[in-house]
């Protein structure tokens, strides 16, 4: 955009001009869609859900569309069902009487099964058709493999989870946080990212934030699972 001085501001300068794409950005997410470890998560836990609930995953054939729109109301439902896009940092000027010539805006995108990184560079770019911007990749990976829920290694962590919690309803799952889990992907087909811990939505807010910790009971809880896992 436009830079100088902020006592004749263009009608548009690049902050307003970047505030415009982060609208479409926010506005215009990735498609959703319903991976099969969500698709097993769903029939799996589906009975302890509401009727309507219920109804709409044993019959997706024809009420995906309000499945799918009932998953996106809630954030971490939302972000089983499509690469997520969250608007994390931005940079413009350094002065407050001062119109910066260029806006710098960081986007965080954690890819879905079935999307790339090209995938996702290709919606940004449809987004910001008409607009003069420039664009880095800062870091990037593709979605990690989806182990298989079928085989000899999930039943050994359904046989371990169900001694130490003989009640829950077991159930593959997509972890929605990036973990360093993949790397092991060298070595495994199947990686499942799995604590054996109960946490409550306060717990949940605690993670990667001021005094980030986790029980006693849960720490003893993940070091009987796992010896009862090695076992």
């Amino acid at each position: 955009g436009t830079g100088g001085h902020s006592s004749m501001p263009p009608k548009k300068g690049s902050l307003v001009l970047a505030a415009e794409i982060i609208n479409e950005l926010n506005e215009h997410q990735m498609s959703a869609s319903i991976t099969e470890p969500i698709d097993f998560f769903l029939k799996n836990v589906g009975g302890s859900m509401d009727f309507k609930s219920q109804l709409a995953i044993a019959n997706q054939w024809f009420l995906k569309d309000l499945l799918i729109k009932s998953l996106e109301k809630d954030a971490a439902s939302n972000a089983l069902i499509r690469t997520t896009t969250a608007l994390t940092m931005a940079h413009s000027s350094d002065a407050p009487n001062v119109l910066s010539a260029t806006t710098e805006i960081i986007v965080n995108f954690r890819i879905l099964q079935g999307n790339t990184v090209d995938d996702v560079l290709d919606h940004v770019k449809q987004l910001c058709e008409g607009y003069d911007v420039d664009y880095k990749v800062i870091s990037s990976r593709e979605p990690s493999k989806i182990s298989e829920i079928k085989g000899e290694s999930f039943k050994k962590v359904q046989k371990t989870i169900a001694k130490v919690y003989p009640n829950a309803i077991i159930s593959p799952y997509l972890t929605i946080g990036g973990t360093d889990a993949y790397k092991y992907e060298i070595v495994s087909d199947n990686v499942f990212r799995f604590m054996p811990v109960e946490i409550n939505q306060y717990d949940q807010r605690l993670i990667h934030n001021d005094n980030e910790s986790i029980t006693i009971d849960n720490y003893m809880r993940m070091i009987h699972y796992f010896k009862l896992l090695m076992q």
